[in-house]
């Protein structure tokens, strides 16, 4: 039978979910990696365009083979899309719960609040429990690219460069109190340069270099701060003519950022559990810390001793996966082009997300109907939901400090239930289906060197539960009684078509709409 007594530890650690934050902005079948989806005319496709582009900005940030395309003098797109994401959040209300009222072994609260199965408020978990839309709604996505043809050189080479988004995530939970202050907000700006060599009439090849800046705020109340970085990864990739068929792959390297001091580890130093038992304060229980230091080791930055060196902080290593992509473009004839993609994302070679994520798989389609200047485009994307079933404790971040809705200070390790409510809050990674259309336009306005991208899209509504998945997990090594794995603290979340176990549950959808203009000269 369970008793707050027991469970206490589980509600604690939900609470220290949202220091990473969440995510929900320019998120999609890609995860948070936008590959094209909404470039120029690519978007029109729903990102398909491994094998054949139509505009500048998808061969610079996608297969680098594809600038073969652009043999001719030079080209020059700019343009923008515009991202209206809807992240919808349920919760049971275990978090507020644990942080504001229960304390014990492995939690340790600044205020001296009671001991676990005693309530400072006399609340039930349901007086913390929230519903809520996050406040982050409209981006805008920049994009940018000019290609140059240098066959009048005597070599048989394209250069492109651009600048877009390469990565995005977003959610803004603070106008909601019983979040305890969630937000977080990763933007990563991508600086592009790369060639595109033709080696014969029937293949091209190419290599592409990318630079990222990369914003990251991440946090609850008191835990969390803006950082950024610079990153790196490369892109090599090929096309292949076989008369109608165009066939295209591409391998692109993980990209790793560094963020400094990003969060609080600690409010109590690195052993912030000395003193506290397995069954709370002062019981006569073995204390059980070793794990919650060991795994805090390197990750307490500060120069501080004694209470004044009670505040932690930790750097964060954070990887987006390598990628494996293949494509194919058909001309059907009378003005009909048929295209297909295939990626292959890594997230479980992924430095951090791979405490969260599995390997995904992506697949779009897109198709163009030419009928003079006018070009007539539709595309659809469907994606694996990379999310584990179950996640494990906390290793990139093990532990978390940060301010409870009564505004008491707490700690408390990264229990699979954290790591579980971490998931909910990613939600526009479960996005499946996506559905564009788009036009585009030559000699636009009259002018024949001047064409136009249009396009508007969708990802379909997707809800999910959060919390039954952990019920078989044991192998803790911060929460010996199990109590901790991550299913919910009291009545979870079944009146709304969950489960008892679930503690969360994430509705999300979104559209975007978006245009460039491509001068050719």
């Amino acid at each position: 039978m369970k008793t707050l007594k027991n469970d206490w530890k589980l509600g604690a650690a939900v609470g220290t979910a949202l220091s990473l934050g969440s995510a929900g902005a320019i998120a999609g079948p890609h995860g948070f990696d936008l590959h094209n989806v909404l470039n120029g005319a690519s978007a029109s496709f729903a990102g398909t365009s491994i094998a054949h582009t139509e505009d500048p900005v998808s061969a610079v940030f996608g297969n680098p083979a594809t600038l073969a395309q652009y043999f001719g003098g030079t080209h020059f797109m700019f343009g923008a899309t515009f991202y209206m994401p809807r992240a919808q959040m349920q919760h049971d209300g275990s978090a507020g719960f644990a942080v504001t009222e229960l304390n014990g072994a492995y939690t340790q609260d600044s205020a001296g609040v009671a001991a676990p199965g005693l309530s400072t408020f006399n609340a039930n978990s349901d007086a913390y429990a929230f519903d809520s839309r996050s406040a982050q709604d409209l981006y805008a996505v920049p994009q940018v690219a000019v290609t140059q043809d240098l066959s009048g050189l005597g070599i048989p080479v394209v250069l492109g460069v651009g600048v877009t988004a390469t990565n995005g995530i977003g959610v803004d939970y603070q106008h909601t109190s019983n979040s305890i202050g969630a937000a977080a907000e990763l933007i990563n700006l991508g600086v592009n340069a790369g060639i595109g060599m033709k080696m014969s009439d029937t293949l091209d090849v190419g290599v592409a270099l990318t630079i990222t800046y990369a914003m990251l705020e991440a946090g609850l109340t008191g835990s969390g701060t803006q950082k950024h970085d610079l990153g790196f990864r490369g892109t090599i990739g090929a096309r292949k003519h076989m008369g109608p068929l165009t066939l295209g792959m591409y391998y692109q390297g993980e990209l790793e950022h560094n963020y400094a001091n990003l969060h609080v580890t600690s409010m109590h130093g690195k052993r912030f559990a000395a003193g506290l038992d397995k069954n709370g304060a002062s019981s006569g229980g073995q204390e059980d810390t070793d794990a919650i230091t060991n795994a805090m080791n390197g990750k307490c930055n500060g120069d501080g001793a004694g209470v004044l060196g009670n505040v932690c902080r930790q750097d964060l290593r954070v990887q987006q996966p390598w990628n494996i992509g293949l494509g194919m473009a058909m001309d059907m004839g009378n003005g009909m082009l048929v295209m297909a993609d295939f990626t292959h994302k890594a997230w479980s070679d992924a430095h951090f997300f791979n405490e969260f994520y599995d390997d995904q798989n992506v697949v779009s389609i897109g198709v163009q109907k030419t009928m003079g200047n006018i070009k007539l485009r539709a595309g659809y994307g469907y994606a694996d939901d990379p999310l584990l079933s179950q996640v494990q404790q906390g290793v990139e971040v093990a532990t978390i400090g940060g301010v409870s809705v009564a505004g008491n200070t707490y700690s408390s390790p990264m229990y699979g239930l954290f790591m579980s409510y971490f998931q909910a809050m990613e939600t526009p990674v479960i996005y499946k289906h996506r559905v564009a259309v788009g036009l585009g336009v030559e000699s636009f306005l009259g002018v024949p060197f001047l064409s136009l991208d249009a396009h508007a899209a969708m990802q379909l509504e997707e809800s999910k539960c959060f919390g039954n998945g952990q019920d078989s997990y044991t192998s803790s090594t911060f929460d010996s009684t199990g109590a901790a794995k991550g299913i919910a603290i009291q009545g979870g979340l079944a009146a709304e078509g969950c489960t008892a176990k679930d503690h969360s549950k994430a509705t999300v959808s979104s559209f975007h709409v978006g245009g460039a203009l491509t001068w050719a000269f």
